[in-house]
């Protein structure tokens, strides 16, 4: 494969020279909406066309032009007529709500001067609090991406590139992947939808080499071809993005579709790591990636920044030229999401072999507007019937055997904080959630995150405790097990239910004289409690929550102090769960809906300024 990259400055050069080698070779197929069908040489005059009209409607090449369409024909023409006339597409997913999609165009527009070395492509990377975040790339940088994916792609003249979500322009795939079939000279399809019922239709039809699809998706594909019609010989490469594909489904890959299986992990800001073919059919398989390029650089740390050791899941860390290394003319969202030393903070988790492989976890949280396919996903029909769950003797407990270690988010990961609320230690209380010896031991003391979980916790109650804040401990009572009144969303931890060893705290967090505990019946520490009457008496109206379980106790205990009218700040690196994806979940949730998401540094600064003015007064 080769976009001859070396030889052609910009992306228009690289497209410009494959209609005028190949103008009779297919380059478009709208399989699903217009039925169109453009050679590269018609594509070519349509984009010739399309650049005069944007210059009779005042598109000068210092123009920045808003392009918000789905994978289409008049996406190609209108994006490649942007960049011949050397204007800045600012291309954002067709799905991002008006509001947004007016932020970004108000942003985008604030200032028009020309700027010789300015980028020559934005592209929509979030919808968090504030301006939008957009990745820029100049017209180098452009260029090496598209010639990154096409080596990553497999891309060659005889592509058949299916672009299964066309709704989604931005990331991997994305417009940069279908440019790069065009630039290699190969033929985009796009085609009716990813599911198995219509894509493979459009398979057969079009005789596709290659695709992209997300883990679920491969899923669905090689469980619907062991029972379809279709004819799907054609198919050469089946690119899967974004980690998490499960290693049962990438060995039927090849049994079930006939093709070699690749998989790579990329975003808005670039990709990042791909399996490489000498490496082994085994590493496509696990999911054994390498950076994309000799320069790139790539690490999984701590949720402190510190590398991990080999085989813990981390954050993953990604730097190099092949990643922007700042969002356009947003320093807020660069200290965010970059590293002091320039590293993109990617939002996946991540596992490091002992050969310098990665293998990605789990992938970033999907921005506003990516992720519409997603949410429309196939739902399985309920069972008629189900059996009735057996409960578990009074006296024992059980629960969903946790998937520990993982690492606590860090700071720059945490949702954005909808609420403008600010802590003072002169209104607040101290909420501490479930730190008995029977929960925490079976977790694992030592082990990320409840190491990392003890240490600010009792940092933060000592903190408290010096500046007059009230500490309260929330613990169940006894009655709270799963009974046939119907599931406890944790069923306890094995461990004694009721007795002296069942009330021991870790010693780390144990109550003291002018604590108050408190014991609940449900996760919620407000129900059937009197936490509320509590903080009336204290005239605390605000709660800083932390402790476990991150999505049962620590969510409901929050959504209901904002019921009660308070505010609720829970402390992201102080709560815990029995995965990582339970602990996120519940940090979204919060922040969307009913409080702030902090950290315990942050809280713990406060405290710090209460005790100043305690002792000062």
């Amino acid at each position: 494969m080769s976009t001859d990259a070396s030889t052609h400055t910009t992306l228009d050069d690289l497209f410009r020279a494959r209609a005028e080698r190949h103008p009779e070779r297919p380059a478009l197929v709208d399989a699903d909406g217009s039925g169109a069908r453009w050679t590269y040489g018609e594509l070519d005059e349509r984009v010739e066309h399309r650049t005069a009209a944007l210059v009779a409607r005042g598109v000068r090449a210092d123009s920045r032009v808003v392009v918000q369409l789905p994978g289409s024909p008049r996406l190609f023409e209108k994006f490649l007529a942007l960049v011949r006339l050397g204007a800045v597409p600012v291309v954002v997913p067709p799905a991002v709500p008006e509001p947004m999609a007016r932020s970004v165009r108000r942003f985008a527009g604030a200032d028009v001067s020309y700027v010789v070395d300015g980028p020559a492509l934005l592209q929509f990377a979030g919808d968090e609090v504030g301006v939008p975040r957009l990745a820029p790339l100049d017209a180098a940088e452009l260029v090496r991406a598209v010639s990154q994916r096409a080596a990553a792609l497999d891309l060659d003249e005889d592509t058949v590139h299916l672009a299964a979500h066309p709704e989604r322009p931005v990331g991997v795939p994305g417009l940069l992947d279908w440019l790069a079939v065009l630039c290699a000279g190969g033929r985009v399809v796009l085609g009716a939808g990813a599911e198995p019922d219509s894509a493979f239709r459009v398979v057969a039809a079009e005789r596709v080499t290659h695709t992209v699809l997300s883990a679920p998706l491969a899923g669905r594909w090689t469980a619907a071809a062991a029972v379809t019609a279709y004819d799907l010989s054609s198919l050469r490469t089946l690119v899967v993005n974004g980690g998490g594909l499960d290693e049962r489904v990438a060995r039927r890959v090849l049994p079930a579709l006939g093709c070699a299986l690749r998989q790579v992990f990329g975003t808005a800001e670039g990709l990042v790591a791909a399996t490489r073919p000498q490496d082994g059919t085994e590493a496509a398989v696990t999911g054994r990636m390498s950076a994309v390029s000799p320069e790139h650089e790539l690490r999984v740390v701590d949720h402190r920044d510190r590398e991990v050791p080999t085989g813990t899941e981390g954050w993953l860390l990604s730097r190099g030229p092949d990643t922007i290394r700042r969002y356009w003319r947003s320093p807020g969202h660069d200290a965010r999401h970059f590293t002091a030393d320039g590293f993109h903070r990617t939002g996946a988790t991540a596992r490091a072999t002992d050969a310098g492989l990665f293998t990605v976890v789990r992938g970033p949280a999907v921005p506003a507007g990516q992720d519409t396919a997603a949410r429309v996903g196939r739902r399985n029909p309920a069972p008629r019937s189900r059996k009735t769950r057996q409960h578990t003797p009074e006296g024992q407990t059980e629960m969903t055997p946790p998937t520990l270690p993982y690492v606590m988010p860090t700071p720059a990961m945490l949702p954005a904080d909808r609420t403008g609320w600010t802590l003072e230690a002169a209104r607040s209380a101290l909420v501490v959630l479930n730190l008995q010896t029977r929960f925490v031991h079976p977790l694992g003391q030592a082990a990320a995150p409840v190491a990392e979980l003890l240490a600010n916790a009792g940092r933060l109650i000592d903190g408290a405790r010096a500046a007059g804040v009230p500490v309260i401990h929330a613990v169940p009572a006894n009655a709270r097990r799963a009974t046939g009144r119907g599931p406890v969303p944790y069923a306890r931890l094995t461990g004694p239910a009721a007795g002296a060893a069942a009330d021991a705290f870790v010693t780390r967090v144990e109550p003291q004289t002018g604590d108050t505990v408190l014991r609940a019946r449900t996760c919620s520490a407000f129900a059937r409690t009197r936490l509320d009457s509590r903080l009336r008496e204290l005239e605390r109206d605000q709660v800083v929550v932390l402790g476990l379980y991150a999505r049962a106790d620590v969510l409901l205990t929050a959504a209901d102090a904002w019921a009660r009218d308070l505010e609720a700040f829970v402390v992201a690196d102080a709560v815990a769960d029995v995965s990582a994806g339970n602990h996120a979940f519940a940090l979204e949730w919060v922040a969307d809906t009913c409080g702030a998401v902090t950290t315990a540094d942050r809280v713990s600064a406060v405290f710090d300024a209460g005790q100043a003015a305690a002792e000062a007064v």
